[in-house]
């Protein structure tokens, strides 16, 4: 027993010494990765950048942040293996000290050549020709130089671990017990996880918090080396291969992408460059110069408008300005997630992500925001969130935003500006678009693409606002989610900030100049299950609503099944845009045609909702495309249709639709990536500028 009691003993005084000299190696980690981070901002401070000071002590404190996480979880990892013999527990160290020198340094070149911390394009250096592109680094990067710092960063840094490994003598029983050694260790591993998680209350440390100023050139700066490496990996690992371009179309059941395109009404196309033209409209069109607002809202399910009433008042203001919009009620979501509806409805992909890993670079032709600046518009994308979520700072410019604006710009621009866990409050995103849409010196139309976050979980809401006090009895819907009424507070908020855009713009003078449309990115995740045919045609269902855009020239449509596939090819011929995007669904104010195309002969009339998941509905039926056995005979209403029956020619349609968008998108990243050039949307010299 007492062998056993001097084991315990030494034991617990072993781990106390191996925590207290990991801790201790953690904060040199820590400290040198702070004083790399001034490096950088020195070498790079822009001649212009005296606006940058008032910032910079924000960008500095969230580095730290992120470089104490860094050293924490270091130090977790470190901790055991300074447990082992003298000899490898030197190596391990020595080893540990060179990774994260030569991250620092890497990070440090990375954006010097690059202009943005590491990010997922550094495995290119595996997936493409290694050589080739270690050669290109011999050639084209400053060796010397970075062999010089390099060497300097290992040094300091070697030198001031040597030094602790030294100063640090274990402890022994003479001077400490074995429970205050125990006690010691337990707190010291509370401290590393509460540093390794980054803060204490909210979610951990993650990429969103990178763009913590409104400024770029702070915000690069802000992840260092490890984590820039982590964050790309992670995006990496994440991103989707597209493989061979025919997969979508086997899944699809088609064996070539002209076989879908005569399901579509389209020709025999002689190859596959003509057939992928076709899927772009063309056309010189006549631009009205009208600003667009797009509004994609957190979460907005169309089923509490469903059950509006002076008890469950969930419309709040906007129900002052419904009237004047079209109201779309019965439009599906693309996807089930912000992320897939944002790149489906920018982009037109059914296969996500795509913009992040290694395809991030790569620019599509007939994104939205790139028709857009075609047509004559300056583009700004803006979030009340942060755009480091999903890497939105860096994938939204190469993709035609002029301009990306987060709850970072919205602190800036509104001193005093509060917020959530997510960011800022929708309302200071709603007021800074009223003052772009009202500013004196805009000389060109306005394309904004909206993305409020105030409506989600936790659903939190400004202390100033005060929203009803709904009862669960008045919800004629699922009530078994705890947080629904707390949801519906903030769906009410969210519908009071949009309806107070659209009254501002409509006193302000641009009621005439400006078409709003706002529709959400999925339905909200705490009105229950969907498993009943009734429930089953809301599962997807969003309102779509468009202001400014006059008297409806097909009212019919406002009632018919469509979805996020149908709104871009309907709000660009609304602004006389008539060149340069994707056709992935019908233009809703055309009475004569619900094909994909507009103006070739259609095969049915009969108006479809087809989601990016392979989802269809009609005014009768929902189904699975492809699949007989998941028809269910339910109308828009949610009751029993009793003139439903299967049909080939629309799920055939349905097929076609998904898998040429499908085979579209990988056709042009495998080009993309391989060398060829891309196929692109067809130039038009003469459309207006």
């Amino acid at each position: 027993m007492a062998a056993l009691r001097d084991w315990v003993g030494r034991a617990a005084l072993g781990w106390w010494a191996a925590m207290r000299l990991a801790t201790a190696i953690g904060l040199v980690l820590c400290l040198s990765l702070f004083v790399f981070r001034g490096y950088q901002l020195a070498s790079f401070w822009p001649v212009t950048g005296g606006d940058l000071w008032r910032e910079l002590p924000q960008a500095l404190l969230m580095g730290l942040r992120f470089d104490i996480k860094a050293a924490a979880v270091s130090a977790f990892v470190l901790w055991p293996l300074l447990c082992l013999p003298r000899r490898i527990r030197h190596g391990v160290v020595g080893l540990w000290v060179l990774a994260f020198g030569v991250l620092a340094v890497t990070n440090y070149f990375y954006y010097q050549f690059y202009k943005t911390p590491i990010d997922s394009v550094i495995f290119g250096l595996v997936d493409d020709d290694t050589t080739s592109v270690l050669l290109t680094i011999l050639r084209d990067f400053p060796l010397l130089h970075i062999a010089l710092l390099l060497a300097i960063t290992l040094a300091v840094m070697g030198w001031a671990v040597r030094r602790l490994m030294q100063q640090l003598v274990p402890p022994d029983r003479a001077h400490m017990h074995p429970l205050t050694a125990v006690g010691l260790s337990l707190l010291c591993m509370g401290v590393w996880v509460v540093a390794g998680k980054g803060t204490l209350k909210g979610m951990a440390l993650q990429l969103d918090q990178v763009t913590a100023t409104s400024k770029p050139v702070l915000n690069h700066a802000i992840p260092n080396g490890v984590m820039s490496l982590y964050f790309a990996w992670n995006a990496y690992k994440d991103s989707t291969d597209v493989g061979d371009d025919r997969t979508g179309l086997k899944t699809y059941g088609f064996n070539s992408p002209q076989e879908a395109a005569l399901a579509l009404g389209g020709s025999s196309f002689k190859d596959e460059r003509a057939l992928a033209h076709w899927l772009v409209q063309t056309g010189a069109g006549r631009p009205t110069g009208q600003n667009l607002v797009f509004v994609q809202m957190e979460s907005w399910s169309a089923e509490p408008l469903l059950y509006q009433s002076p008890q469950l008042d969930v419309a709040g203001d906007l129900a002052q300005v419904m009237p004047n919009a079209w109201h779309f009620r019965n439009v599906d979501a693309a996807h089930i997630g912000t992320h897939p509806a944002l790149e489906s409805l920018l982009l037109g992909t059914p296969i996500t992500p795509i913009t992040t890993g290694q395809y991030r670079h790569i620019p599509f032709d007939w994104s939205v925001a790139r028709v857009m600046q075609r047509a004559g518009y300056d583009t700004l994308f803006v979030t009340s969130g942060h755009t480091g979520w999903r890497e939105l700072n860096r994938v939204l410019p190469t993709q035609g935003f002029d301009e990306v604006v987060d709850a970072a710009t919205l602190r800036a621009h509104f001193p005093g500006a509060q917020g959530g866990l997510w960011g800022v409050w929708d309302e200071f995103l709603f007021r800074y678009i009223d003052e772009r849409l009202h500013d004196p010196a805009r000389r060109r139309p306005l394309f904004v693409y909206a993305m409020p976050t105030t409506h989600h979980p936790p659903y939190e809401l400004p202390a100033s606002y005060h929203a009803p006090d709904y009862r669960v009895t008045d919800w004629p819907g699922d009530r078994s989610d705890e947080s629904l009424l707390a949801s519906l507070k903030t769906y009410r908020y969210a519908n009071d900030q949009l309806a107070a855009l659209v009254q501002s713009v409509s006193r302000g003078g641009q009621v005439r100049q400006t078409v709003i449309a706002a529709t959400g990115d999925h339905t909200m995740r705490t009105t229950g299950l969907y498993t009943t045919p009734s429930r089953r045609v809301l599962q997807h269902r969003v309102p779509l609503m468009v202001w400014g855009a006059g008297t409806a020239t097909c009212p019919d449509a406002l009632d018919a099944p469509a979805s996020h596939l149908d709104i871009f090819p309907t709000l660009l011929p609304l602004l006389g845009i008539a060149h340069g995007y994707l056709h992935t669904g019908r233009d809703l104010m055309r009475c004569d045609t619900a094909s994909l195309r507009t103006g070739d002969q259609p095969q049915t009339t009969t108006p479809m909702a087809v989601t990016m998941l392979g989802g269809v509905r009609t005014a009768t039926s929902v189904w699975q495309a492809g699949q007989v056995t998941s028809l269910g005979c339910v109308n828009s209403q949610g009751q029993v249709s009793d003139n439903c029956r299967w049909s080939d020619v629309l799920d055939r349609q349905a097929r076609a639709r998904l898998a040429l968008l499908d085979w579209n998108v990988r056709r042009h990243l495998n080009q993309a990536m391989h060398g060829a050039p891309p196929t692109s949307a067809p130039r038009n010299t003469s459309a207006a500028r």
